[in-house]
């Protein structure tokens, strides 16, 4: 009974853990590089007084604040401002940072956010070996989460 554990069983148990780990550890530091993101992001409109979203230029300081920090997404149309149904401006993407109006009030502008972490643990995939099937026996697990801060900028 005490050799019902073999080696090879438990090289795959360890194996399994240490994936698991290695997948975990890579989503939460992409996850912490969103938020360090969009917080730098909402400490620049604030500084700089944004007080309409043409003022906003990716060109300038703002994408190389968002490019030093290895954050790689990009804009669904191409950096510039983002326009609603009615034709006027909503909205600024820089880089997959999108900066839009939420409401004016009391003389100030409130901004929101947005940046996004995007997961794929399809290397957990490799788990489906062990059992003995394809690694490409089952769909990748993937997705995207938005993370959302406010900046408030007084109109002057």
């Amino acid at each position: 009974m005490r050799d019902a554990f073999g080696g090879e069983f438990m090289i795959r148990l360890f194996l399994v853990f240490i994936v698991i780990y290695v997948a975990f550890a890579a989503v939460s530091l992409n996850y912490a590089k969103a938020f360090r993101i969009k917080n730098k992001v909402i400490s620049f409109v604030e500084e700089n007084d944004i007080v309409d979203i043409s003022e906003i230029n990716c060109e300038g300081s703002l994408a190389p604040l968002i490019s030093n920090n290895q954050y790689t997404k990009s804009c669904k149309n191409g950096n510039g401002i983002i326009y609603n149904d009615e034709n006027k401006a909503s909205g600024y993407c820089c880089n997959g940072v999108i900066i839009s109006l939420k409401e004016t009030t009391n003389n100030y502008n409130i901004y929101t956010v947005n940046t996004y972490a995007d997961w794929n643990i399809g290397n957990l995939n490799m788990i489906l070996t062990f059992g003995g099937a394809k690694q490409s026996s089952s769909e990748y697990v993937d997705g995207t989460w938005e993370i959302s801060g406010e900046a408030k900028v007084k109109i002057r």
